[in-house]
């Protein structure tokens, strides 16, 4: 079985031995995501980049603090999809297929802009959906 395949059943068998599948609606999920990725930004709030040394606090977050947090929000994503019945392997799949026509390697690499401000970008379809 793949790792995935397996967190995803451990995560099952978790949440029904604690009978929480009653709360899983896809709103209350996605609000739960919602505050767990807030809780992993929080980590980095008021904290400086690049080499220190730093004022106290300012410093990189500690990585066992980050871990837990980004587990949260992964938990709280597999939690989300369940709820909503979306396959989200295929779902990212997708998406990353869509994403890669509308950022060419040629126009977009080492850019950081819209797919709408690039080079070759055309005007944007308004009634297609993101």
């Amino acid at each position: 079985m793949h790792p995935y395949d397996a967190l995803r059943e451990r995560l099952l068998a978790f949440v029904e031995a604690r009978d929480w599948k009653q709360f899983h609606s896809p709103k209350n999920m996605a609000a739960c995501l919602s505050v767990e990725a807030s809780e992993l930004l929080e980590l980095f709030m008021w904290t400086r980049e690049g080499p220190g040394p730093h004022p106290p606090g300012a410093g990189a977050p500690p990585q066992h603090k980050v871990a837990a947090e980004a587990a949260d929000v992964l938990i709280s994503l597999l939690n989300f999809c369940a709820a909503a019945d979306i396959d989200l392997l295929a779902a990212a799949d997708a998406k990353l297929t869509a994403t890669a026509a509308k950022y060419p390697v040629a126009e977009a690499r080492g850019v950081a802009l819209k797919s709408t401000e690039l080079p070759g970008a055309t005007a944007p379809d308004r009634t297609a959906p993101e």
